[in-house]
């Protein structure tokens, strides 16, 4: 299927992803893009590339509904993300509730297909060294942000099975690039607060995605037969959290601070049995710690897919991006 001239949905579209999906689409694919969000002023620059703006609540579903009317794709990005966004409830709400929602908005609008982004967080806290697409999802871990993942996920997927929606399930590693606060500006700001990035030795992995090789996936995963029914995983490829913060140390001219993984297991007993305020967990410990990998390789075999941006030059692109913003 190609999304020429096909009317395209992203909800999300104010935010990192949804923007600059929404921004290809219409630039490179000829989609006639419909973004829905609630801070349109930060992206009015979709509009020179031929998006409609839309302003709109993820759980105004009345809205939303009208809003799909006579689309025939949808990419669901709108995603609760953290405290920022409210509590845990917020976080059902939004990553849950509205998931459903939204592939049931699919069927009854009869859209060809819905790509929801989901995230390899869905898995919860790595057990295995290859966490592939068979690894089931973990919807009582602790962290929030995973287990509504999972949760969202699996009542997706449900509900699509029941009403006959074509759903396809994006899960990005940590999203990277220009543009992003999370994962980009966000290191910067650490480093610069002198903040302990490393645990130990620095050889557990991170899991980045460049946010144009997810997009490229997103759109794969929009238009390919193959994609019906099946989720993916859109990782780069492991990199050590050494080698992940040494690139935006050199960024900001900072060391990136270690700390040994004894005194972090110290830490993290005192924080355990006391109201210490350390902002310490073994999911963040276990976060930096594990050499898990999580393959790609059903995405190559059914999508054709392959990252095009490796890290040296996605880094290179997020630094012009910014000093360009004066943010280095």
């Amino acid at each position: 299927m190609t999304l020429q001239g096909k009317h395209v949905l992203v909800t999300g579209g104010t935010g990192f992803i949804g923007s600059r999906l929404a921004l290809r689409l219409a630039s490179e694919h000829g989609a006639r893009v419909t973004a829905t969000g609630r801070n349109l002023e930060a992206v009015s620059h979709l509009q020179q590339a031929g998006v409609t703006l839309r302003r709109a609540d993820l759980l105004d579903f009345s809205t939303m509904r009208e809003f799909s009317r006579s689309h025939d794709v949808i990419f669901h990005v709108g995603a609760w993300l953290g405290a920022r966004h409210g509590d845990a409830e917020n976080a059902w709400a939004l990553n849950v509730f509205a998931t459903d929602q939204f592939v049931r908005i699919a069927a009854a609008a009869n859209v060809a297909r819905i790509v929801v982004v989901s995230s390899i967080a869905a898995y919860g806290p790595p057990n295995e060294t290859i966490m592939d697409e068979s690894y089931p999802l973990n919807t009582r871990q602790s962290s929030v942000y995973g287990r509504t993942k999972a949760e969202g996920e699996l009542v997706a997927m449900s509900t699509a099975a029941e009403l006959g929606v074509r759903l396809v399930v994006a899960r990005p590693g940590i999203v990277y690039g220009p543009g992003s606060y999370g994962w980009s500006l966000r290191m910067v700001r650490i480093l610069e607060r002198g903040l302990p990035v490393i645990f130990g030795d620095g050889a557990g992995h991170a899991h980045p995605v460049f946010i144009d090789n997810l997009i490229d996936g997103l759109i794969l995963a929009a238009t390919r037969q193959e994609a019906i029914g099946k989720h993916f995983n859109f990782v780069d490829g492991p990199v050590p959290w050494r080698e992940w913060f040494g690139y935006y140390a050199r960024m900001c001219g900072r060391s990136p601070r270690r700390l040994p993984l004894w005194m972090a297991c110290l830490a993290l007993a005192a924080a355990e049995r006391l109201p210490l305020g350390l902002s310490v967990d073994r999911n963040l410990i276990g976060h930096y710690t594990n050499t898990s990998i999580y393959p790609i390789q059903r995405a190559r075999d059914l999508l054709a897919y392959e990252p095009k941006v490796n890290l040296e030059e996605g880094m290179r692109r997020t630094e012009s991006w910014l000093r360009r913003e004066n943010y280095l």
